[in-house]
């Protein structure tokens, strides 16, 4: 579930869009393809190899991006899951959410160590996401 409550004791999941991981993987296919198709021709430039190469990687990353990438509300704190690290965060850890408006809003989430995580516009709910970090932190209200 998304943004709602998915067990007793109102433990909440965010995620980022599922389309966008769907765009992802699409993106990927395409460039394997590509990548396939030149496979056929004789005297294809190195150059033009690595550039598919590049872009197969590329996708194929953010793909595992947005579909490992998570943030666990619950009555102990926040978990951030993401690509390759998991980190918990109690809520009178948290210090700060910095909002950061633009095209796509970027929410870093502050801790007393110095350490942030960040979120963004991507995911789905992210202002009652934010709205609710900023209220179980005890954090002056956002202006979103």
């Amino acid at each position: 579930m998304d943004g709602r409550n998915s067990e007793a004791g109102g433990r909440q999941i965010f995620r980022p869009r599922r389309v966008l991981a769907a765009l992802m993987a699409a993106a990927g296919v395409l460039w394997v393809t590509v990548l396939g198709y030149l496979l056929s021709f004789d005297d294809v430039p190195l150059k033009t190899f690595l550039a598919v190469i590049f872009f197969v990687v590329f996708f194929g990353v953010s793909l595992v991006y947005y579909a490992r990438t998570r943030i666990v509300v619950d009555a102990r704190g926040i978990t951030y899951r993401g690509m390759v690290r998991t980190r918990h965060y109690a809520f009178q850890d948290i210090r700060k959410v910095d909002v950061m408006p633009g095209p796509v809003t970027v929410y870093a989430i502050r801790d007393t160590g110095g350490g942030f995580v960040h979120f963004t516009s991507f995911f789905q709910h992210h202002r009652r996401l934010a709205a609710l970090l900023v209220e179980r932190a005890g954090l002056r209200p956002l202006s979103l």
